[in-house]
């Protein structure tokens, strides 16, 4: 990590999408460290890369697991509408626990919103996806709790 990363190589995209085009693969996922510093938060960096796969290898299952883009929508928008096939983003604990176990610029309703627009924006038939940790000290009800918010927010697949 770095206060000042690189911009990101405009190769990029086309050199991943190449390379995992070549792999034999049915499914991939792609994700990346957040980009907080860049103006679309790495958004068109992932559009971009969705796009170019999907042209070389129209079959693949494409999941992208995205940061939150501090919440903003043309962002999600963007990524949600590049083609891929699932939108990930991870909420990664119960809401109770999540001061103490994400960075302090992230949170649980602001990646419920990012998980909601992204299912508004995307086309019928892409599904949405996030994951929570355990053994961080989560109760049994408070694990209920965030599975049943989850499930109200439309989000499609949770995996723990």
């Amino acid at each position: 990590t770095s206060r000042t990363p690189p911009p990101p190589d405009p190769d990029e995209p086309t050199n991943v999408a190449e390379a995992i085009a070549s792999w034999g693969l049915d499914y991939v996922v792609i994700t990346s460290v957040d980009r907080d510093d860049l103006p679309d938060q790495g958004s068109g960096h992932f559009t971009e890369t969705v796009q170019k796969l999907k042209v070389l290898k129209p079959s693949m299952l494409i999941e992208a697991l995205v940061p939150d883009f501090r919440g903003n929508a043309e962002c999600v928008e963007k990524v949600s509408k590049s083609g891929l096939d699932v939108f990930a983003h991870n909420i990664e604990t119960v809401e109770e626990l999540q001061s103490a176990v994400r960075d302090h610029r992230a949170n649980f309703k602001q990646s419920l919103d990012v998980l909601m627009m992204a299912k508004e924006y995307a086309p019928a038939g892409t599904l949405t996806k996030t994951s929570i940790m355990l053994g961080c000290g989560e109760t049994p009800d408070q694990i209920v709790k965030t599975m049943e918010k989850v499930r109200a927010a439309g989000v499609d697949v949770m995996t723990f």
